[in-house]
């Protein structure tokens, strides 16, 4: 079986795999050694992956290693696709993963991934399955604390989904800003990459996932699983080309 762990901004998620299918899915607060013990007295692990974008704790990678077969996901790593990344030793890992989960789930067509957490991240992979790039901006509640942060008056205020077109207070204003200004940025990034290439499909994951799909479900398609979909597929990857794993 598989495990695969993705350490992001803000949380732990992991999934358990018996080779494609998902057995098991689930958040922790830290990838330590205390969630390994808990995991392995569950389910016989044979192979781990991480992913991280934060600090991998040492000794916790070292206690699963006494288990089993561990990689650490880096730039390095043999993938099931073609990394066109012109600088990859800088390219979050888990923009790597979403791209290999997009396209083990859609082999063969134009993917735009959009990855809608603390940053909104947008993946492209191409129809050959090469790896071109994307772009990076703020995420929603990074918005909103830029503008409470950097202005003196301007409150810090909740999401509020549907934003009104025209605010009439200043949270509601705000609201609208942010809200609307975030969907209109992702229907003309999807738009730009529809005049491009054909075949495309555009996959939505991250927490704020729903916010963007619900606004074009007929083209916008929810895989809120794909980060881990894509580890997996890395991982399924190495051990055909590593026979030790």
């Amino acid at each position: 079986m598989n495990l695969v762990i993705d350490i992001g901004n803000t949380r732990v998620k992991y999934g358990v795999f018996d080779d494609n299918t998902m057995l098991k899915k689930g958040v922790a607060p830290k990838a330590d050694i205390t969630f390994f013990r808990s995991v392995f007295k569950k389910y016989s692990i044979d192979n781990i992956l991480f992913s991280s974008v934060a600090h991998v704790n040492k000794s916790a990678i070292a206690f699963a290693r006494s288990h089993c077969a561990v990689i650490v996901l880096d730039h390095k790593t043999p993938l099931p696709i073609k990394n066109k990344y012109h600088t990859p030793h800088t390219l979050g890992t888990d923009r790597l993963a979403n791209a290999a989960g997009a396209a083990c789930l859609y082999s063969g067509k134009n993917c735009l991934v959009i990855d809608a957490g603390t940053c909104i991240k947008y993946d492209f992979i191409s129809e050959k399955g090469h790896y071109l790039g994307g772009a990076i901006s703020p995420g929603v509640a990074m918005r909103f604390k830029a503008l409470h942060h950097f202005t003196k008056r301007l409150p810090l205020v909740k999401p509020r989904n549907p934003a009104p077109l025209t605010g009439n207070t200043t949270d509601t204003s705000i609201n609208s800003g942010v809200i609307n200004g975030a969907k209109a940025e992702v229907l003309q990034i999807i738009s730009q990459y529809k005049s491009q290439y054909k075949r495309l499909k555009t996959v939505v994951t991250g927490g704020d996932a729903t916010l963007f799909v619900n606004i074009a479900k007929s083209y916008i398609f929810a895989a809120p699983d794909l980060t881990l979909t894509g580890l997996n597929h890395i991982l399924n990857y190495n051990k055909t080309i590593n026979h030790r794993l």
